[in-house]
């Protein structure tokens, strides 16, 4: 097949691996991939900002890139694989609400809000994929703000922990405690001060990255 400007073979498997393509057969996948636009950024290039951004789902297939508020402060890593402007994408509102800047040279694959309007009606497991993925995404949004009410940061700990949990009551805490603390809104001191009191009070045990919880309430 003809793949983009600036596509890799290797680069497949990245996109394979993101939530919207991944209900796609091998075929389905390919003839989508033509639709794509992949533009390559230099380390330090502002890749999206508060005014100068497209309608458009972005992959990045290379590269980490830092995602920031107009304030500078940092609210995540972006790494390959990783999705950006999915929640803005159908929005009407005319400006980007954080600024995302490339931390290393990076590859960025798009597609147009348009162009998934269209892919939506052919492939509808696409639709269903992003629906998923937005509604994932207000979950989390609400998890950050009951722990900005939450009386103390030991209760939005166990908070989130509860909201996090398996059918075996375990967290596994992905991306290590910084980031942990970081969706948070809290300090790390906070964060094992808190864990430190939970454990001591007996309603979690903690086993370097997993957290058990002892509790259901």
């Amino acid at each position: 097949m003809d793949f983009p400007k600036n596509f890799l073979k290797s680069h497949e498997q990245v996109l394979a691996d993101c939530f919207i393509f991944r209900s796609l057969t091998s075929a389905q996948r390919e003839a989508v991939y033509r639709h794509l636009k992949v533009q390559d950024f230099f380390k330090g290039e502002v890749i999206y900002s508060q005014h100068h951004f497209e309608r458009s789902l972005g992959i990045l297939l290379e590269g980490e890139a830092a995602v920031q508020k107009e304030s500078g402060a940092l609210l995540n890593l972006l790494q390959s694989g990783s999705c950006f402007g999915a929640a803005a994408l159908f929005a009407p509102a005319d400006e980007y609400v954080t600024t995302i800047t490339a931390r290393k040279a990076c590859k960025v694959a798009f597609v147009s809000g348009e162009t998934l309007t269209d892919l939506f009606r052919q492939y509808p497991e696409m639709a269903m994929a992003y629906i998923t993925f937005l509604s994932g995404r207000i979950q989390f949004l609400n998890q950050k703000i009951d722990s900005f009410v939450a009386p103390s940061a030991e209760d939005a700990v166990y908070r989130w922990l509860l909201a996090h949990q398996d059918e075996m009551g375990k967290v596994k805490i992905e991306g290590g405690f910084a980031r942990f603390a970081r969706e948070l809104n809290i300090g790390r001191a906070s964060l094992y001060r808190s864990l430190a009191q939970l454990e001591q009070s007996g309603r979690l045990v903690k086993h370097g990255a997993e957290i058990e919880l002892l509790g259901k309430e």
